[in-house]
């Protein structure tokens, strides 16, 4: 899987998180809203990461 299909994957389940939030728990789990979109974005970093180790390599 292509990396940049990963990060637009991590990025559309954090909106899913705080939409799901906003609309269906009315806001009353933020917290964990919080916490799952800090450790999709950390993945998304670690992600971006290897996927700018791979390019300085192949180069």
């Amino acid at each position: 899987m292509k990396h940049t299909t990963i990060l637009f994957i991590s990025i559309c389940l954090m909106q899913f998180c705080i939409l799901t939030n906003i609309t269906l728990l009315n806001g009353e789990w933020n917290g964990i809203t919080m916490w799952v979109c800090t450790g999709i974005f950390i993945f998304s970093c670690a992600v971006f990461g290897s996927s700018r180790i791979d390019a300085s390599k192949n180069t």
